[in-house]
């Protein structure tokens, strides 16, 4: 009888301290990501409509060197603008501020934001987004990759 008392308690010792050691412990704090920043001025640095690049056709689309948008804290405005998603300044919204894959353009005036993709890709150690858009007919997809000027 003390032997089955004894491994009964026994047992539940083992089982009680079974328990307190499955307490898990934090290693790595949890980190934040901040929310991604566009502000500043960009220019196209590469320009595609269906696949056909632009930039570099005779007597083409040259004046997409000129065009630049201009990012500032949910605010947008557009210098010689050219073929793009909207035509006016207005408003962006990205469509989750920390990891953003659509953003969202609204010019002043209209109650429609247009969407396009949103992508970062870092070339030569610089950031740049691209955004795909149809800005008309669904025939004509423009894929337009920007870079920081400032």
């Amino acid at each position: 009888m003390v032997n089955k008392n004894i491994l009964a308690a026994l047992g539940m010792v083992i089982y009680l301290l079974s328990v307190v050691a499955c307490k898990t412990d934090k290693l790595v704090p949890e980190a934040t990501e901040s929310n991604k920043s566009i502000n500043g001025t960009w220019v196209i640095a590469s320009a595609t409509q269906n696949g056909l690049e632009l930039m570099n056709l005779p007597n083409g689309m040259t004046h997409l060197a000129d065009f630049k948008i201009t990012f500032t804290d949910g605010k947008y405005t557009i210098e010689n603008p050219v073929p793009f998603m909207v035509a006016t300044n207005g408003q962006y919204k990205f469509n989750d501020p920390q990891y953003p894959f659509d953003i969202s353009l609204t010019a002043d005036g209209s109650q429609t934001p247009v969407k396009s993709t949103f992508l970062t890709p870092t070339v030569n150690g610089d950031k740049r987004i691209t955004l795909t858009f149809s800005p008309g007919c669904d025939k004509n997809l423009y894929k337009y990759t920007l870079k920081r000027t400032n």
